[in-house]
């Protein structure tokens, strides 16, 4: 009964320390860590948010949702109109200059009616 108190008074104390501690004893970041990094970014989602909001992708969104709504139709698991969406959305990436922009093979399994 005293080594569970202890374990628990131990417990106790690393979450007072602004760290948790996994059962492995390896600890997390703290949220102010993490504030500082995420602080790291600003200048860079302010520049993606511009582009998107008054740049020169400004509905960008609206419009491939639209193209694929409307030229390839519903994308059900494993249909050839989700294979057709991939490809499209591939391509635009691509244009657009991405880095990085590649497929990944998965396995998505396909029921049709019928025997």
């Amino acid at each position: 009964m005293r080594s569970l108190f202890f374990l628990f008074i131990v417990h106790l104390l690393a979450l007072g320390s602004g760290k948790a501690v996994f059962k492995n004893g390896v600890s997390q970041r703290t949220f102010r860590e993490i504030k500082e990094e995420i602080a790291n970014y600003e200048d860079v989602a302010k520049a993606i948010i511009n582009l998107a909001v008054y740049g020169k992708y400004q509905n960008r969104s609206y419009e491939r949702l639209g193209l694929l709504v409307d030229t390839v139709g519903p994308r059900l698991s494993g249909s050839k109109n989700l294979e057709k969406a991939i490809q499209i959305m591939y391509q635009n990436l691509q244009q657009d200059g991405l880095e990085n922009v590649h497929l990944e093979q998965v396995r998505i399994p396909h029921w049709e009616r019928g025997e």
